[in-house]
């Protein structure tokens, strides 16, 4: 293992500098940038009003986090979003660690640094999702077991477990953990070593305890968020071999972690094939490549986002870094590669600032822009008006404007509001996500119901489940530039939905393919 005792404190200490820096000015902007929810994340907002083992469609980890945030600091978007950049934080810290321990102390510096730095990190400290909270536990995680290793300590066996039953509990990719480990023991002696004589098999007691509980609620609902996650890498006979899909998520991949370091990347994995390597190549190899080569066949045979390999990037970073250190030249590359990742962030970053215009061409920023607009406009329409009946219900017809009403309807409800019931119309009648199964639309509410519309191919099928129902009006929400969100204004009266049995999803299957 490389001596640390030269740099050690000026490397920490510089570290410590940055990553204070750094979060501090993330959580200065997630309090200024003026982006609303996108909608999973005021999906998650809902979770964390109740304390659950599990949710429809992720586990629990991610609601608590915000129930925590929003806990300490209220229920406005950049309290919402805390857990992300503190998350990235944690995460950096443990790949320090994990580089000084692997490399030494200035090698240590950089890949913590390399992490911060990366664009698809830069993005995931401004939003609060599943893998801005497993991240940090699948990093500490690596920590753990590389100490398990040199030390054959006890506690770090504990601790191994600890941080993969709770990473687990923020998303279901931790579970590669398991394999990424068997792999690291299987070419590392030193691995095999430190997991023998019990100690790994407490650290899996240990990780499966914590685990439990969510698999008790998977099992008590039907396990709605195991299959919710196996739905999502589902293949699909009629449209396989993607040659364009697997371009897109290589192409992904260097945007995530940036381009320079993509390449670096890319010439480091054909550098290693036949070539003797260390045990800490081989350690880090091991974390890096089941998840890059299913999602990468995955992509190929169907399709893959580009984070779903999220959980290779960590070492990927760890890896490069200290392959690069080694020489000047590497290290010169090291630095340009961080660069230009600062760069592109910091572009990014003055688009958003400066050019909103421009900013509104990129579709997840478009998204972010509109719903608390559109939320006031639907309120002043579902109140009463004089004359009228009262409404029973506010239907929608698609769950991002679902949790979006019900997320920027929070300060009007608790201000006293009359507002009705935010109900979610079902297309199957099998719930096909949180919404349709916690707030289905009720018969008992279809009175005099408000319908908006974000999907107008569904319009003559809503149309059908109610006895009355006319078109009412119509709202077009500026989002920036020439991009505005439609919807469509119904009001229906006499919910009585037609049965959702084998007949109406063949006629469903046979208007779909007219």
């Amino acid at each position: 293992m490389p001596s640390t005792r030269a740099a050690f404190d000026r490397a920490t200490l510089a570290f410590a500098i940055v990553l204070v820096a750094v979060t501090w000015l993330r959580i200065a902007i997630l309090r200024v940038n003026g982006f609303e929810l996108y909608f999973d994340e005021a999906q998650y907002w809902a979770w964390s009003r109740s304390f659950d083992w599990g949710y429809f469609s992720k586990p629990p980890l991610v609601a608590w986090v915000i129930a925590a945030t929003t806990a300490l600091f209220g229920d406005a978007e950049w309290a919402v979003r805390l857990g992300a950049p503190i998350g990235q934080a944690i995460a950096a810290s443990a790949l320090f660690a994990l580089g000084r321990s692997m490399y030494g102390a200035w090698p240590g510096f950089w890949a913590g640094l390399g992490w911060l730095m990366l664009p698809g990190v830069f993005v995931s400290s401004g939003v609060i999702s599943t893998d801005a909270v497993m991240l940090p536990f699948w990093a500490l995680g690596m920590f753990a077991l590389w100490r398990l290793t040199n030390t054959r300590a006890w506690a770090w066996a504990i601790l191994l477990g600890v941080f993969v039953g709770v990473g687990t509990l923020a998303k279901y990719a931790m579970l590669y953990f398991f394999i990424c480990a068997a792999l690291a023991a299987w070419w590392v002696l030193p691995v095999r070593e430190g997991l023998a004589k019990g100690r790994g098999i407490v650290a899996a007691l240990t990780a499966a305890a914590i685990m439990a509980p969510n698999l008790v609620w998977n099992f008590q609902n039907g396990f709605a968020t195991a299959r919710h996650t196996a739905s999502n890498a589902r293949l699909d006979p009629g449209d396989l071999f993607n040659v364009d899909e697997l371009i897109e998520f290589i192409g992904g991949q260097a945007g995530v972690i940036g381009p320079l370091l993509f390449l670096v990347l890319v010439w480091a994995l054909w550098r290693a094939m036949g070539r003797t390597r260390s045990r800490e190549d081989d350690f880090l190899l091991a974390f890096m490549l089941p998840a890059l080569a299913f999602v990468t066949a995955l992509s190929f045979l169907s399709r893959a986002n580009a984070n779903w390999v999220a959980v290779s990037y960590p070492a990927i970073v760890v890896w490069v870094t200290g392959l690069l250190f080694g020489s000047r030249g590497g290290r010169r590359l090291l630095v340009a590669a961080t660069t230009v990742n600062l760069l592109l962030a910091s572009a990014f970053a003055g688009v958003i600032a400066l050019r909103p215009d421009l900013a509104t061409q990129v579709k997840g920023v478009r998204e972010t822009r509109g719903w608390a607009h559109a939320a006031r406009e639907i309120a002043q329409r579902a109140s009463a008006q004089p004359g009228d009946a009262p409404f029973t219900a506010v239907m929608v017809d698609d769950r991002a404007l679902f949790f979006e009403l019900n997320y920027y309807w929070r300060d009007a409800r608790e201000g006293g509001a009359a507002l009705p019931p935010l109900r979610m119309w079902r297309l199957h009648a099998e719930a096909g996500n949180s919404a349709e199964a916690v707030d289905p639309m009720r018969v008992e509410e279809g009175g005099r119901v408000l319908i908006v519309h974000m999907r107008g191919d569904y319009l003559p099928l809503i149309a059908a489940d109610f006895t009355v129902f006319r078109r009412a009006d119509h709202l077009s929400i500026p989002l920036g530039g020439d991009y505005a969100r439609e919807l469509d204004i119904s009001v229906g009266e006499g919910f009585a939905p037609v049965a959702r049995d084998e007949a109406f999803e063949e006629r469903l299957r046979g208007r779909n393919e007219r």
